[in-house]
């Protein structure tokens, strides 16, 4: 899967990244996060079954990242 939006940094359970699409989804990133908070980045990844602790939002095991 492909999204697209705006990367936050969320002080949840020691911290937690998650995407904000552009129509307000929110998605807990797992992996490794090249860039910064704020960036506005496209993911691609694949959703993983059930909520981390953040309980936060559906969990994107993220593959690739990159800024737009």
């Amino acid at each position: 899967m492909k999204l697209r939006g705006r990367l936050e940094r969320r002080d949840l359970e020691g911290g937690i990244w998650q995407l904000v699409t552009d129509d307000g989804q929110r998605f807990t990133l797992v992996g490794s996060i090249p860039v910064k908070a704020g960036a506005r980045v496209e993911v691609e990844g694949f959703v993983e079954e059930g909520f981390g602790i953040a309980m936060a939002g559906p969990q994107v095991r993220v593959t690739r990242m990159r800024e737009v």
